[in-house]
């Protein structure tokens, strides 16, 4: 049986789409391609992940010994603005059944623009729900570039969905990917001004990453997409500008809007994950669950739930737990603080880290008496730099 001393914040993930995009690697069910009887197919298979989910809560409520006082929530996907009224009023009592939301600092929800747009009544529910920061998926305000990415909205379609979260008071998000295929900076640079043009608090900015068995890995290589470093540097300077705050490698905010939820897994904070294939942190076990809603239902019903992530899970021990502390730290622009790092993992294991990110360029880094932080041309590189601190 896990044990469970304390959990920070609570991700739980809504499988659900009304189709796959082109990139997508995230497990997910295309609800409007089962069958022709769509609607009566995609009812069960929603029914079955909430009776599922909630069957998660309540073990997870046991192996507590009672509610989970949380600071943060996250519900992403999939696409969590698909679902229904009903069925979210149903979500909301399990995530009620096993939380005390008593120091509750921020709720998050993910949302497409075209599902948001046909189920506006969501907004007035998740105000009254505790709800309090939407993330929309924008990536693209060019709406060729959305053709490619196999988005089912349009520009306009994107900013009307904005405006209406912006107008219902809640913390704004807005997510974009660069480096697409035929983008330009012109291009690029356009997105972004309208994204912070259009009153958002925070966005993160991705670049393109092509898995093989996704259709646009499929179509394109590495080697057909515009070279990535010059969007992200682009999006650097420009959103800096504009007083969007660069606090992690791929989130920008305005000063009091960054996303406390993920803050938490880049101080390596306990989060406890429901749904499938939600990876969760606890403790130093690192749990992934099945990856299909079924297998997820089946351990479930069977009773062989806490035996299946026991044996899937990995254990990291003190090393990895300090490499990976490292690697999550220098995400953010906080760095590794220096004095919590050696009282977490010793002195030794910050000296070791040390001395190979010292005997990189020093202008990567930001370096004070207690803190090694990444520099905004470090952010550009990161990648290579935390290479060097897995081969410790």
């Amino acid at each position: 049986m896990i044990k469970i001393k304390n959990i920070s914040g609570l991700y739980i993930h809504v499988p659900f789409c009304k189709a796959k995009c082109a990139y997508c690697d995230f497990y997910s069910i295309a609800l409007t391609s089962s069958s022709p009887d769509g609607l009566l197919n995609s009812q069960l298979e929603i029914d079955a992940w909430l009776d599922a989910l909630e069957l998660e809560a309540k073990l997870w409520r046991n192996a507590a010994g009672g509610k989970l006082k949380i600071k943060t929530l996250y519900i992403g996907g999939g696409t969590p603005s698909i679902l229904s009224l009903s069925a979210w009023q149903r979500l909301i009592k399990i995530i009620l059944s096993l939380c005390d939301l008593s120091n509750l600092r921020e709720a998050s929800v993910e949302a497409n623009p075209s599902s948001l747009i046909l189920n506006k009544d969501l907004l007035k529910f998740w105000r009254e729900n505790f709800i309090t920061r939407v993330s929309l998926g924008v990536q693209s305000l060019n709406n060729c570039e959305l053709k490619i990415l196999g988005r089912v909205h349009d520009a306009s379609m994107a900013l009307k969905a904005l405006n209406l979260i912006i107008n219902a008071n809640f913390n704004a998000s807005a997510d974009l990917i660069f480096g697409l295929p035929k983008q330009d900076l012109r291009s690029w640079h356009n997105s972004l001004k309208l994204i912070i043009n259009s009153g958002v608090r925070h966005i993160s900015a991705y670049q393109l990453t092509l898995e093989p068995h996704t259709p646009l890995g499929k179509i394109y290589k590495d080697a057909d997409l515009p070279d990535g470093y010059k969007f992200y540097r682009y999006a650097q300077w420009l959103l800096n500008h504009k007083n969007f705050a660069q606090y992690e490698i791929s989130n920008f905010a305005l000063k009091g809007y960054e996303c406390q939820h993920n803050i938490l897994y880049w101080r390596q904070e306990n989060v406890l994950a429901l749904g499938p294939a939600a990876s969760g942190y606890i403790d130093g076990l690192r749990y992934k669950n099945p990856e299909s809603l079924a297998s997820y239902y089946k351990i479930l019903r069977e009773n062989l739930y806490f035996n299946n992530i026991l044996a899937c899970a990995e254990n990291l021990d003190l090393k990895s737990r300090a490499i990976e502390c490292a690697v999550l730290n220098l995400r953010t622009r906080d760095g590794i603080s220096k004095r919590e790092f050696i009282l977490k993992f010793g002195e030794e294991l910050f000296k070791s880290i040390e001395k190979i990110l010292l005997s990189l360029p020093e202008n990567l880094f930001i370096i004070n008496k207690d803190r090694i932080a990444l520099s905004a041309a470090g952010m550009r590189v990161g990648n290579a730099i935390w290479a060097e601190l897995m081969d410790l």
